[in-house]
């Protein structure tokens, strides 16, 4: 969130949504590379090359592999469609998050992917390891931190609800209106919907009622 507030410092009028490849290109200095990537592992989306790895992409209608140089971030041009816009950013913002822990700690340092996972494929355990890394959980989490630091977060909110918290009934259970206050914040920061309420949760802006409640205000038949 500092390095996010450094970035937007003088920035007017103070931005709804985060340029994520303003702060990848202008505040932590990397190229940003849209390639088809052309792994054997269909599902990676994202790579940040640390200069030795040849990484395979169709390269006019060739398989080719490449060096990228050191720092190099390399999303694949499937994510350019308007309707993958916010995994776009979500990529772009975990490929900066390893960078980011890089320079925390060098011993971070590698070629490292982004995988996105496919709710359909069967999976082998070495994969499953890889997807639930403990790494890549923590580089998720920098992420989102990256495109919905709390200050932005709290503007949303009170543009949208008027600072109120929103209401969760159970563990699960949300209202019409508030799923589309949600929606309409996660549309103004450029993330999904499920990436901000999961982010709501971690800064607690989420106020849980039993269900009991809901029953009896939204569900009176």
């Amino acid at each position: 969130e500092s390095l996010m507030a450094k970035y937007l410092l003088g920035k007017k009028p103070p931005p709804r949504c985060i340029d994520i490849d303003g702060f990848i290109t202008d505040f932590l200095h990397l190229p940003v590379v849209y390639a088809s990537i052309a792994e054997d592992d269909r599902d990676k989306i994202g790579f940040i090359s640390d200069g030795k790895y040849p990484l395979q992409v169709i390269w006019e209608g060739r398989l080719e592999k490449v060096i990228y140089p050191k720092g190099t971030i390399v999303i694949d041009r499937f994510l350019l469609q308007p309707d993958r816009s916010a995994q776009k950013r979500f990529t772009l913002a975990h490929e900066a998050a390893h960078v980011i822990f890089e320079r925390m700690s060098p011993t971070a340092a590698g070629p490292c992917f982004n995988r996105f996972f496919d709710q359909e494929k069967g999976y082998s355990i070495q994969e499953l390891r890889e997807h639930l890394d403990i790494c890549e959980s923590q580089t998720d989490r920098l992420a989102s931190v990256l495109l919905m630091p709390r200050f932005l977060v709290v503007q949303a909110m009170k543009e949208e609800r008027q600072g109120a918290q929103v209401p969760i009934y159970g563990n699960t259970v949300l209202r019409s209106r508030d799923k589309l206050s949600i929606q309409n914040m996660a549309d103004r920061m450029g993330v999904s919907f499920t990436a901000l309420l999961i982010r709501l949760r971690e800064l607690r802006f989420i106020e849980y009622r039993n269900i009991s409640e809901y029953l009896e205000s939204e569900m009176a038949f």
